[in-house]
């Protein structure tokens, strides 16, 4: 066998390894994500049951005994206070803070897709999903508190003990936790675990850019002397 088919061979198979790499892992994640998101959300009440105490403990620094209890419904986290408030009828009644917990852990889904498609260990999973449950927490602990110190108004501010800076601080804590991270977390938590894996795509595709072309060139003038010798 001539020894320039052999390296012809092996530079094809190189460059589809190269160029199906990315592929392979773009589609993985696609087909992932559909039972990640399934799983996490049948198991939703579980998660915010694990939630809604870390959250509660970020809760406390702020006013010790605001929270009287903690209970939920399903994957629904209710937040008893002690802060009176009035209600549309005129009677008095203590604010109950309702929160979403999905709204904020979606991204445990996102990171467990992402890590299978790298064929992740199963302990790296599990101590990711560790690591993302203070974000998530911190989440759900500002939708509390801005329910308390923005939205219900300056009085339950008051009452609460929330005043001035603390209140922007709540407000800056919220948007961190609505807008930052739920979706940003999970993918950076995810190139941590897989720095190989990120520092090989990026030399793979600027070599492929580089010597590609010549590689052609020289395939193409191959066969110019095996049709025409």
């Amino acid at each position: 066998m001539d020894p320039h088919d052999s390296r012809l061979a092996r530079r094809a198979a190189t460059r589809g390894h190269r160029l199906v790499t990315l592929r392979t892992f773009v589609a993985r994640v696609l087909v992932m994500l559909a039972p990640c998101f399934a799983a996490w959300y049948f198991t939703a009440p579980y998660h915010a049951a694990v939630v809604g105490p870390v959250a509660l403990k970020l809760v406390e620094p702020w006013r010790v005994g605001l929270v009287s209890s903690l209970e939920r419904t399903g994957h629904t986290l209710s937040f008893v206070t002690e802060l009176e408030v009035a209600s549309t009828a005129g009677r008095a009644g203590v604010l109950v803070a309702e929160i979403n917990p999905l709204v904020y852990t979606y991204g445990l889904a996102l990171f467990v897709a992402l890590m299978l498609a790298t064929r992740a260990r199963a302990w790296k999973i599990a101590v990711g999903a560790v690591a993302l449950l203070p974000f998530q927490a911190w989440s759900v602990a500002f939708d509390f508190l801005v329910q308390v110190a923005v939205l219900s108004g300056p009085d339950v501010a008051a009452r609460a003990g929330l005043f001035g800076w603390q209140r922007e601080v709540i407000a800056l804590g919220y948007q961190a936790g609505t807008l930052l991270f739920p979706s940003l977390v999970p993918v950076l938590l995810w190139a941590l675990f897989n720095r190989d894996f990120i520092a090989g795509l990026r030399p793979k595709a600027a070599e492929t850019q580089r010597v590609l072309p010549r590689e052609l060139r020289a395939d193409e003038e191959y066969l110019r002397r095996v049709v025409d010798p």
